[in-house]
């Protein structure tokens, strides 16, 4: 039952983990109303003062005005008056993709269609066409237009370019087509901005991308392009994960956009989320008050003056209306005006690219936590764990939203926590005895017996997911230009091949006091330092390097004589903190260990063929080098996946011939090197590489830092540089 009660925990985990990662839409929609909840209990504040402001199209304004679309004259008057009453930018909420109908030269022409009496005429009124007029009225005034995504349709000329720092994100919003103002009008304005919006799959607006990607032209949303035009701005930029150093999955994600002095986030595909304040009256004013006014009104100019202008509609005939977690029916154009006012006020709702890595941690941590108190039989210690796990999730999810605006789902946590507690709890009274008489049932099959003995010492520390935090040296030793050796070599020879040379080595390593964690292809890894510890395992690991090499050559004295190639080796060596233990999957376990201090090993051991070495060390194995062996500086390098640089180093038996001279040669280019002093540099090193050192290919060794030396004289290091080297490969 204590197995029982471990696999039902961990699977409970394992599937909470993964609907954390990959949620079905069910869990969307959970999620989702938590968000809304958030929202609704703390609202975004209202600032009265927020510099935007809506003139809506209502339904009052139909009735008095006649139905949409209007002519487009009455637009020219509306631009004119919000202008005249010190409107800072005004942004049409509204397409113009047809001439209109009702202007004068057009308007024989919609009366005469399907007439079948005479030919009409009108005589010259001397009235300008009205799209001309409304033309007038935008242009050279600070006017933005919108554009609206579609199937098929001319795609628009972005206004005002982007700058996007890296790639071009692939996730942003597409659209195959556009519906576009007449150019005569799109001539005339000053900026151009998408008005789809999107929805989520229950229809409630949530979040609404900020740019739109239009067959390879990037378009701002109308939000982003009035704040370009209220500021006078050239144009928008878009960060990416790329150039912000972030990570995001192996894919280039949108991080933030920046337009003018003001800077906001984005989520990975380019959608800003809103932080709603809802419908606000006094954010709105009825278009028919801006029309009925006689000249300047000094109400008016009051809540328009020096403000951003959205001219929209609410009138449920023309279909923008949206659902948002505040408000079931509400104006399209609130959307947009909420957009600015949090942009401007900078209180924005932040969904990381990280958040939802977190909250799979807190969900395996709450399971895995519940699972190891429940297989101890601690049932109140567990219900505590669980009431803390569970409710603090959601405390800090409350938490993380009214203090910094970011959105936590606590779902998945707190159901972690009530499905693998309850559960749990009822087995793990049937459990221990079972769980005891399998240990050794279960492990004898792939385990040697001293670390059977050692789990059953303390089963519960050695099977815990976790590990033990240990100090451990850790090698990698890889057989060199193995897939040239076997390209064309028969199966059976490979085999041979690999067997021959790994089990030489493996065994050389076991005899050393190592532990063999793995044989991958055509390496081996090993550790010092566990399961049994022994202060010494940096010196033991150190003195392995030459009984290595003379395993190596006794293989490959075998090899040659069988008809095979001879093989080289590298071995990377690194001493560090690591978590050791049992991990893997429930019934294929591995004695393993995981940690930086180990990539760190495995990454020195691909510098062997940089450097032309037979063995990369850290320095904090070098730290432990006995006097018969000589630790002799490479380089200091930032390796792949490493933030910090480390010194690296080969270390030979003391008498190595030409070993000393070798050494102080080394030193003293590299010296030269850090110094900048180029010239002297390249001579140093040309001095390295015509030094004969047994397992050390000196020139190549030299032609690194020949290679690096004409780089920086084209373009020299930055300041504070210490002679540091930052790897893009992992090789």
């Amino acid at each position: 039952m204590s197995r029982m009660t471990v696999v039902l925990g961990i699977a409970v985990t394992a599937v909470m983990v993964a609907l954390t990662a990959f949620p079905t839409p069910i869990a969307e929609r959970a999620r989702d109303a938590v968000f809304d909840g958030y929202q609704r209990t703390m609202p975004r504040a209202y600032d009265p003062a927020a510099p935007v402001h809506i003139v809506d199209i209502d339904e009052a304004a139909l009735d008095a005005y006649g139905q949409w679309p209007w002519p487009r004259s009455y637009m020219a008057e509306l631009t004119d008056r919000l202008f005249d009453h010190g409107a800072a930018a005004v942004g049409f909420d509204v397409l113009f993709p047809e001439p209109d109908r009702t202007s004068p030269e057009l308007i024989v022409e919609s009366w005469s269609r399907f007439s079948e009496g005479p030919a009409l005429a009108l005589p010259a009124l001397g009235i300008e066409p009205h799209d001309t007029r409304f033309a007038n009225a935008i242009r050279d005034r600070p006017v933005v237009l919108s554009v609206a995504g579609g199937l098929d349709g001319s795609m628009p000329e972005a206004v005002a370019g982007f700058a996007v720092t890296g790639t071009t994100p692939t996730t942003l919003t597409t659209y195959p087509g556009a519906i576009t103002n007449l150019p005569e009008l799109t001539a005339a304005a000053r900026g151009i901005g998408t008005i789809s919006l999107g929805r989520n799959a229950d229809g409630i607006t949530r979040s609404v991308p900020m740019v739109s990607d239009f067959g390879g032209v990037l378009i701002p949303s109308l939000s982003a392009e009035l704040l370009r035009v209220a500021q006078g701005a050239g144009g928008h930029v878009l960060k990416t994960s790329e150039a912000s150093g972030e990570v995001s999955g192996g894919t280039v994600a949108a991080t933030a956009m920046q337009v003018g002095a003001l800077a906001f986030p984005l989520e990975a595909d380019g959608r800003f989320r809103l932080y709603y304040a809802g419908y606000q009256p006094e954010r709105v004013t009825p278009v028919s008050a801006l029309l009925e006014a006689d000249g300047i009104d000094p109400a008016l100019q009051d809540r328009l003056a020096g403000r951003i202008i959205l001219v929209g509609s609410s009138a449920q005939g023309l279909f923008d209306i949206r659902t948002t977690p505040l408000d079931a029916q509400i104006a399209g154009v609130t959307l947009h005006a909420e957009i600015i006012e949090q942009i401007v006020s900078g209180a924005f709702l932040m969904r990381p690219d990280w958040m939802r890595g977190l909250e799979i941690l807190i969900v395996a941590l709450t399971g895995i936590l519940l699972t190891a108190l429940i297989r101890l039989e601690r049932p109140l210690l567990g219900l505590g764990a669980a009431l803390v796990l569970g409710g603090g999730s959601v405390a800090g999810g409350i938490a993380a939203f009214s203090l910094w605006g970011v959105l936590f789902n606590p779902v998945t946590a707190l159901l972690t926590a009530v499905l693998v507690y309850i559960p749990g709890t009822t087995l793990g009274y049937l459990a221990k005895e079972r769980a005891r008489r399998s240990i050794r049932e279960r492990f004898a099959r792939f385990l040697p017996p001293p670390l059977i003995a050692e789990i059953e010492k303390n089963p519960a520390a050695a099977l815990t997911p976790e590990g033990a935090e240990r100090d451990l040296t850790v090698m990698f030793v890889d057989m060199r230009g193995f897939s040239t050796l076997t390209e064309g070599m028969p199966p059976d020879r490979v085999v041979t091949l690999v067997n021959t040379f790994l089990s030489a080595v493996a065994e050389t390593l076991v005899d050393h006091g190592a532990t063999i964690d793995k044989f991958m292809g055509d390496a081996v890894m090993a550790f010092w330092n566990a399961p049994i510890e022994r202060p010494d395992h940096a010196v033991a690991a150190l003195g392995a390097l030459s009984a290595i090499n003379d395993a190596a050559e006794e293989a490959n004295f075998l090899l040659t004589s069988q008809g095979l190639p001879r093989v080289k080796l590298g071995v990377g060596l690194n001493t560090g903190p690591a978590s050791v233990g049992l991990m893997g999957s429930r019934d294929r376990l591995s004695y393993t260990c995981i940690g930086d201090s180990v990539t760190l090993a495995a990454r020195l051991e691909g510098l062997t063929r940089i450097y032309g070495t037979r063995n990369c060390v850290g320095p904090n194995t070098v730290a432990e080098c006995p006097p018969h062996l000589q630790a002799v500086a490479l380089d200091l390098i930032a390796v792949k996946g490493f933030a910090n640089a480390v010194e690296v180093f080969t270390v030979l038996p003391c008498m190595t011939p030409g070993l000393e001279k070798f050494a102080k040669a080394l030193a003293e280019a590299r010296a030269r090197f850090v110094a900048r002093d180029w010239e002297a540099a390249e001579t140093a090193m040309m001095q390295v590489a015509a030094i004969k050192v047994p397992t050390c290919n000196t020139r190549l060794l030299a032609q690194v830092y020949l290679d690096r030396i004409t780089a920086y004289k084209q373009i020299p290091p930055p300041e504070g540089w210490q002679g540091e080297y930052v790897a893009l490969s992992k090789r």
